[in-house]
């Protein structure tokens, strides 16, 4: 009998021992879970009735052997559940630590995409406001550019809009209505820059054209010696020299006049 109690006792003190680790693994894991979902006041109130499981056991704790093996099994039962809470927890806490992991992902996506839109605005902006000085600039209105239209093709002449793949821009345009003092030998000029007013590259010089405080010096990537009649189309084919970069371009044509026209596009 003696042997039996000693026994049940060291049992009995190791299951107490389990429980305090547990309890203590428990609070741990019950704070970082309290961090993720805000439910510490629960996980304590869960803690305290596990306490109190447990020091009623060992208030219940007797010298005969009956009573110690109910006891222990009272604390292998307390043990067992604290456990399972234990691993519900640990559980529900990867989980919560994923969808912040991807919520978090998300946001960085999301003000990555939102930063490349804030440069887009602006970039296109400044096109804009490039293009509102050219209008203003035109050498003379019954006498300019229409119908101009962009085409950007990559290597095999397919259309692109990938600024990496584009290898030809294609530039068409209407004179029409041409005054006479305007027709005759003349000489058109393709001048593209980027929205900053930057030309691409490709250019072989500069030239001035109109007259006057409208006068300006630029450096055309492209130059067609011409005889105009009263309504005519061209047409401008350029390779590509390097890489261009995203964004918006101005293509704008000019006459040793001055500005007849000009007209956005995209790349991206």
């Amino acid at each position: 009998m003696a042997l039996e109690m000693d026994s049940l006792m060291m049992v009995r003190q190791g299951l107490e021992t389990d429980l305090d680790r547990l309890s203590k693994e428990y609070e741990d894991i019950a704070i970082e879970n309290d961090s993720l979902k805000g439910s510490l006041d629960n996980a304590r109130e869960v803690i305290a009735k596990k306490e109190d499981q447990i020091r009623w056991a060992q208030r219940k704790a007797a010298t005969d052997s009956k009573t110690l093996k109910e006891e222990i099994v009272t604390l292998e039962a307390a043990r067992s559940g604290l456990t399972s809470t234990i691993e519900a927890l640990r559980t529900e806490n990867n989980d919560l630590k994923q969808a912040n992991a991807e919520l978090t992902e998300k946001v960085a996506l999301f003000e990555e995409e939102n930063a490349g839109l804030q440069v887009q605005v602006t970039d296109l902006n400044a096109a804009n406001s490039i293009l509102e000085k050219k209008a203003a600039d035109l050498a003379n209105t019954s006498f300019k550019a229409s119908s101009m239209q962009v085409d950007i093709a990559k290597r095999n002449d397919k259309n692109t809009i990938k600024s990496r793949r584009v290898r030809k821009l294609n530039i068409g345009f209407d004179l029409v209505d041409v005054p006479e003092e305007f027709q005759g030998a003349q000489n058109i000029y393709l001048y593209i820059t980027d929205s900053n007013g930057v030309p691409i590259e490709g250019g072989s010089g500069t030239v001035k054209v109109g007259s006057g405080d409208k006068s300006l010096v630029i450096e055309p990537i492209d130059v067609k010696k011409v005889s105009l009649t009263g309504s005519q189309r061209f047409e401008f084919t350029h390779e590509i020299i390097g890489k261009l970069k995203p964004g918006y371009y101005i293509a704008s044509i000019y006459a040793d006049k001055g500005l007849l026209g000009s007209t956005l596009f995209k790349l991206i």
